[in-house]
């Protein structure tokens, strides 16, 4: 900035925000300091309190306005300390490339040498060419950058220079006016309304004058010109002029207003000759306390006013600016002569001449509501600062430009900052996120406000990495802060941590989609990834595989070693499972014993070996517990899933016909779905007889028979009738289907145990329907497997035996086959103990068909052996039969029970079983089923 420098008066470049970015030698002689002191610092530092105002209020709009202020009075703060009367002119333009605004401050008594050291300039820069070039790029951009009109005409009138505000005011391009006459500008009425100051000027004589003077478009604008004579220093000849004219319309209307501003805003004036010690009130401090307007108090009576506590205080003020000190800008309490109480600001300083001080000045403005509104707000904003302080959401605030300004305790806990250290900083710096998944950076969500200027939030698993390495899972929003105007004036960053809540949500998703136990998909989730799989097989054509799974000996693991052993096996085989498919493929927990596979893009064959793979490992694994070993088969069911399939729930069918036909066709083996299937045919009509099985029940379609049980001990005959309950289903044509048809579909789809309560029911009913019941011994009725291990049917069977009381539940005697009771013997053993404390009888049923040994009979309490009817049929041509009776019955007398001999169809084998000491006997031989209510009368 040497060519600043080489302006002979104060000037300084500011920033849009008044913010110093250069002042000249000029200028720091007056104020002192050193470039550095000066810049980055506000422009008002260079003013006294009352010019600071009149410049924040006045200047500044018109300038923002306007674009230029001219000749307006400021007062100068110089090294001593003395105020400075100087004319302010500034003009926005640019420097080093962005907005600036170019300020000149002119010592009103220097003004005339400013104007001849300026014309000196301008003489010496003609000398040399190298000069001339410089001078006239620095007396161009200065000359430009001042808001006055300035024009150099020879003495023959002739235009030999012209600033930018000269041009713009005539409305001409340098080419036009440079080398004109002055007789020609405005086609010579400006040269006649000056022509008497032109000759003055050209006979050496300075001239200044006001005048209006319109510009080119003919607005009206008053003028304040000087005209200063260009006199050759050494011949004094007149050369030229310099002609320096000021628009001063917007002072004047300032001026005005600044007088009715005063009256508006409460501001007064003062003045006190230290002289002659008297005062000057303007008719706004007279009103301010409270006094006539013809009152002129003495200083004595003017600081009485002022609150006793007060009134140290301004004399402590004034007393230092007299010593030489500062002003005084202080906020004081008054009492009004009508006693009223009232805040008053009061700003004065000491004025000198020399080093005596000649007169106190300032301004008085009543601030009373200003401190009400002021405590008001600053009581609101204590409540807002200790709400923040205590919410538990964090909260940073940010300027327009998104550097931190402020931090809640809980943002500083979070973001492992410090509110003073944050302050300053780029959000980036302070709040730091990432994409809880990739890891990548996320977007700053306070950028975003302030380019959309709406509230914003954050993407979903946002992750906040504080400064020491801590994460929490985050949600927010920003939104932008605002004034009165709109303007957006800085950002509110709000967000709370999500972490545990993040963690309990993945929790239940987690748990809502795998199953607890195995930590394997649930049937849930797979049948979506199977819709899902399904829905792109569709798509693209695309060929995968479903695998059902369902272990082969879990029940009886279950029964004989308790749920908890149960759970370690399912546990073990997900495990197994899971390391014999791939990665990405889905495999299932479906529920009890059951898994699923999907096998996406594979193949039927592809899949087909996985199962086999699966099936060996299974054949080789063995489950151990309490030193007993179990072997775990699988059968697998195998579905194709293709575009074949309009839906997964045929799909799902399919698979599981596969997978029973597995288990039908021997256990621990892969069935590989066909549509040509025979099995998955016999499959299909099983599933359909359970439908018919379904409907039977809700039509009450069934029938109770019976079928006569002969006594064999001659000497102790039956008192009354003693027989097996038995069923028929009834068509809806009236036909009556045999139980060998529909029981094992109703076991398999697991009807067994409403069968078996419909028939406990209506034999009960029977029962009691009779007028003679003493005519029944006992009446046997079977109970299926399924109804042994169902704990829901014990109660149901508890509850009915309790409803018909003791007398019917002596005759009653429950058949419980050899197989369900050693399958689900811990169930077997609690239900037999609970219905003989009923007085019901238990009879061991197709005895000898699956045990390999009779210990089981110590752990369970029954009343009869009914010797399965394989031994029976060729009792008397099959001498291991025979020898297998006579140990069945040695058994039943040992532990004091009465045998039975089911499917006796001869007499020689009748005649057989009574020698080797069976107690009864019942067959087709002895008795034909029929009806039950037709027994008794049979």
């Amino acid at each position: 900035m040497i060519l600043l420098n080489e302006l002979p008066c104060a000037a300084l470049i500011t920033d849009e925000r008044g913010s110093v970015m250069r002042v000249n030698d000029a200028l720091r002689a007056i104020v002192g300091g050193t470039e550095d002191t000066w810049c980055n610092q506000p422009m008002e530092m260079l003013f006294p309190p009352a010019s600071r105002i009149f410049l924040q209020t006045h200047l500044w709009p018109l300038l923002l306005r306007e674009e230029s202020v001219r000749e307006a009075v400021l007062q100068l703060r110089n090294l001593e300390n003395n105020m400075l009367p100087v004319l302010v002119n500034a003009r926005k333009s640019t420097y080093e490339g962005v907005t600036a605004y170019y300020w000149t401050l002119f010592v009103t008594q220097n003004r005339s040498q400013f104007e001849a050291e300026l014309l000196s300039a301008r003489r010496a820069a003609e000398t040399a060419a190298q000069q001339l070039a410089q001078s006239q790029q620095f007396v161009r951009s200065v000359t430009d950058a001042i808001p006055e009109l300035i024009a150099y005409w020879d003495k023959e009138l002739i235009c030999r220079f012209a600033n930018q505000a000269y041009l713009e005011w005539y409305g001409k391009k340098p080419e036009e006016l440079l080398g004109s006459r002055l007789q020609d500008l405005r086609g010579g009425h400006l040269f006649e309304l000056n022509q008497r100051e032109i000759l003055g000027a050209l006979a050496g004589e300075p001239q200044q004058f006001e005048r209006p003077i319109p510009n080119i478009n003919g607005k009206p604008g008053h003028k304040l010109a000087n005209y200063i004579p260009d006199i050759h220093p050494e011949t004094g000849e007149v050369l030229g002029f310099l002609a320096s004219i000021a628009d001063v319309s917007a002072l004047k209307r300032a001026q005005n207003l600044l007088e009715r501003m005063g009256r508006v805003a409460g501001v007064g004036g003062w003045e006190v000759d230290l002289g002659t010690g008297s005062l000057l009130w303007t008719d706004e401090v007279r009103r301010i306390h409270g006094i006539d307007s013809d009152f002129t108090p003495t200083l004595a009576e003017a600081i009485a006013f002022y609150e006793p506590s007060s009134v140290p205080i301004i004399e402590a003020a004034v007393a230092r600016g007299m010593a030489g000190g500062p002003g005084y800008d202080l906020e004081l309490q008054i009492i009004r002569r009508d006693g009223a109480r009232r805040w008053v600001r009061a700003v004065g300083s000491v004025e000198f001449e020399g080093d005596k001080p000649v007169r106190l000045i300032g301004a008085f403005q009543d601030i009373t509501e200003y401190r009400r509104l002021t405590a008001e707000l600053a009581e609101q904003h204590e409540l807002l600062r200790v709400t923040l302080q205590s919410i538990g959401d964090a909260v940073i605030t940010t300027d327009a430009t998104g550097h931190v300004t402020w931090l809640n305790p809980v943002a500083e806990r979070m973001t492992g900052w410090q509110v003073e250290e944050a302050k300053g900083q780029l959000l980036d710096q302070v709040f730091q996120i990432v994409n809880e998944e990739t890891r990548q950076a996320t977007e700053n969500p306070v950028m975003v406000a302030l380019q959309k200027g709406k509230v914003v939030g954050l993407t979903n698993h946002t992750l906040l990495i504080s400064r020491h390495g801590e994460e929490f899972g985050i949600e927010d929003s920003a939104a932008p802060i605002r004034n009165e105007s709109g303007e957006i004036l800085g950002v509110v960053l709000v967000f709370h941590d999500v972490t545990e809540q993040r963690r309990l949500s993945g929790e239940m998703s987690y748990r809502a989609t795998h199953d607890t136990l195995t930590g394997l998909v649930n049937r849930a989730e797979f049948d979506t990834r199977l819709r899902r799989t399904l829905h792109q097989a569709h798509e693209d054509r695309g060929e995968h595989t479903l695998l059902f799974i369902d272990l082969d000996q879990f029940k009886l693991v279950n029964d004989a070693c308790g749920h908890s052993a149960g759970d370690q096996l399912l546990q073990q085989v997900a495990k197994l499972l899971g390391e014999s498919v791939r990665a990405r493929d889905t495999l299932a927990r479906l529920g009890g014993d059951e898994f699923g596979v999907l096998l996406e893009h594979c193949t039927s064959e592809q899949a087909g070996r996985v199962a086999e793979q699966i099936c060996e490992r299974m054949n080789d694994y063995r489950f151990i517990h309490d030193e007993r070993r179990f072997r775990i088969g699988t059968s697998i069911g195998l579905v194709p899933v293709d575009s074949r399939w309009s839906n997964t729930s045929a799909i799902v069918q399919a698979a599981d016909s596969s997978c029973y036909a597995a288990k039908d066709a021997g256990r621990n083996r892969v069935h590989v779905w066909l549509d040509s299937d025979q099995a998955i045919r016999t499959r299909q009509g099983e599933m359909q007889w359970a439908t018919r099985l379904e409907q039977a029940l809700d039509e009450d379609r069934f029938q109770l028979y019976a079928q006569r049980i002969h006594t064999l001990d001659t000497t102790a005959p039956l008192q009354g009738l003693h027989a097996e309950v038995l069923l028929r289903m009834v068509e809806r044509d009236g036909s009556l289907v045999a139980p060998g048809v529909f029981l094992p579909a109703a076991e398999r789809f697991y009807l067994a145990s409403r069968i078996d309560q419909w028939v406990l029911r209506h034999a009960i009913a029977w029962l009691s329907s009779l007028k003679n019941i003493s005519l029944v011994d006992t009446l046997c009725v079977n109970v299926s497997g399924q109804s042994i291990g169902d704990r829901v049917f014990h109660r149901q069977a508890i509850e009915i035996f309790t409803e018909a009381g003791p007398d019917i539940c002596k005759r009653l005697c429950l058949e419980i086959t050899e197989t369900a009771a050693v399958t689900h013997m811990a169930d077997a053993a609690l239900f037999i103990t609970q219905v003989r404390a009923l007085k019901v009888r238990i009879a061991l049923d197709d005895f000898g068909a699956g045990a390999s040994s009779f210990g089981y009979l110590k752990n369970l309490s029954v009343d009869v052996l009914k010797i399965d009817g394989q031994f029976i049929r060729n009792l008397t041509e099959d001498r291991l039969n025979d020898a297998t009776v006579r140990c069945f019955v040695e058994v039943a007398q040992v532990i004091g029970v009465k045998t039975i001999a089911e499917f006796v169809d001869r007499p020689e084998t009748l005649a057989r079983v009574r020698e080797i000491g069976v107690d009864f006997a019942q067959g087709y031989l002895l008795h034909q089923p029929e009806p039950i209510e037709n027994v008794l009368t049979a």
